[in-house]
């Protein structure tokens, strides 16, 4: 089949399909592929792998998260282990905790998804960020919850009918009130970076550490060498 044969029998389709004359078809089709035409030649450009300084909203917004997800986590460990109680009160708490942690988890990957989309971050590049192999394993991180969270987080205005939290929360987040709390998300970073952070073996291990989180690391680390070097005696 030749194009304008192809051309005439789409023309014919969707005069049938609208009740067009022929010629206000044909036109309709012409006009529709020549947008196409446009917009693909247009389009910007995907963008290479990011190289500059990581936005201070994205630094802010895995730093809330992250506390809120290790104060579930802490929670359901303590339902776990000490609080004795029933099996049926231990399963409806424990998995309380549990799924609130992840809903953070999920709602933070899906922020940090879309926040990539808009800066035209390829589509490849964020599947293989992801560890997906689809795109449509990428959309599924991008709930309403995250498109809101998101607008909040850059200073937009929520585009959802009803009012969003989490709008709110990212808007927090950005200028560092209501539900954000910096000064408690420098305490967990200090608190992890010593119990994770592998020194004295590396003696460099919390150099990345702003000078004032650096020292409190250094002090907890002493504080948990009995319970990380059982030769201790300090």
């Amino acid at each position: 089949m030749t194009r304008r044969q192809a051309e005439k029998n789409a023309t014919r389709a969707r005069q049938e399909a609208t009740g067009q004359p022929y010629q206000a078809a044909l036109k309709d089709l012409r006009d529709e592929r020549l947008a196409h035409r446009e917009g693909v030649i247009n389009q910007p450009p995907w963008a290479p792998a990011s190289d500059g300084p990581v936005p201070s909203e994205l630094s802010g917004l895995v730093r809330f998260h992250a506390y809120v997800i290790c104060r579930y986590l802490n929670d359901a460990i303590h339902r776990a282990r000490y609080t004795g109680l029933p099996f049926y009160e231990w399963q409806r708490m424990t998995l309380y905790h549990l799924t609130d942690a992840l809903e953070h988890l999920n709602l933070l990957i899906g922020t940090v998804t879309a926040y990539l989309q808009e800066q035209r971050v390829a589509p490849g590049q964020i599947r293989s960020h992801l560890q997906v192999g689809n795109d449509k394993a990428v959309q599924a991180f991008i709930t309403p919850s995250a498109v809101a969270h998101l607008a909040g987080l850059t200073g937009r205005t929520s585009t959802e009918d009803r009012p969003s939290v989490w709008h709110d929360v990212g808007a927090s987040i950005a200028d560092g009130t209501g539900w954000s709390c910096p000064d408690r998300e420098d305490a967990l970073e200090a608190a992890l970076a010593a119990l994770y952070g592998n020194y004295p073996d590396d003696e460099q291990a919390f150099d990345n550490l702003p000078a004032s989180l650096k020292e409190r690391a250094l002090a907890l680390n002493e504080l948990l060498r009995p319970f990380t070097d059982p030769e201790s005696t300090t």
